[in-house]
C-alpha cells in the first residue's frame, strides 16, 4: 500500500478496504493531531479521533479531489463545529454561575454595562424573556444575544468580585 497515492488509497477506503485506511491514518495522523493540538491542546484528542471516524462516516462524501486539502477542511470544519458548540456552553454554565442580583438595589448591580445591556439583562433575567424572544424582538440571531448576554454578565461578575 506504500506505493499508492492518497487518492488511491481513498477509492480503497471508499471500497471498505481496512488495509488502505490504516495506510491513510499512517500517513498523515501526526500531522492531523498537531493541527488539533495547536488549535486546542485540552481538546485535540476528542478531535482527533472523530475526524478519522468521519473519514469512515463520510467516506461516500470524497469525489476524488486531492485527499489531503479535503482531509483539512473536514478538520478545520470539526474544529469550528466544536469550538461553537464550546462557546454555548461556557455561555449557558455562565448563566447558572452568576450570583443572582440583589433585591434592593438592581441598578447598582447592573452599574457599569451600557444602557444596552442593562435592557438585555433585565429583559432576560429579570423579566424571564427567552434568547428567542429577545432575538426576535432585536432583529438578531440567538448566538448573537448569547454573546452579548455572556459579555454583560462577565462584566457584572468581575465588577462584584
Amino acid at each position: 500500500m506504500d506505493n499508492k497515492t492518497d487518492e488511491e488509497l481513498m477509492q480503497l477506503v471508499q471500497q471498505n478496504n481496512l488495509q488502505a485506511f490504516e495506510a491513510l491514518y499512517a500517513r498523515h495522523h501526526e500531522r492531523v493531531w498537531k493541527y488539533f493540538f495547536k488549535k486546542s491542546s485540552s481538546r485535540a484528542e476528542d478531535l482527533f479521533q472523530e475526524c478519522f471516524a468521519r473519514l469512515l462516516e463520510r467516506r461516500d462524501q470524497w469525489r476524488g479531489t486531492p485527499f489531503l486539502p479535503w482531509l483539512f477542511v473536514m478538520a478545520r470544519n470539526l474544529f469550528i463545529d466544536d469550538y461553537r458548540r464550546e462557546k454555548v456552553r461556557r455561555t449557558e454554565n455562565l448563566d447558572h454561575e452568576i450570583a443572582a442580583p440583589p433585591s434592593h438595589d438592581i441598578d447598582e448591580w447592573l452599574e457599569g454595562l451600557s444602557d444596552k445591556d442593562k435592557v438585555l439583562v433585565r429583559e432576560h433575567y429579570l423579566a424571564g424573556l427567552s434568547y428567542e424572544e429577545l432575538a426576535t424582538r432585536y432583529g438578531t440571531s440567538e448566538v448573537s444575544l448569547r454573546q452579548k448576554l455572556s459579555r454583560a454578565l462577565r462584566s457584572i461578575k468581575k465588577e462584584s468580585l
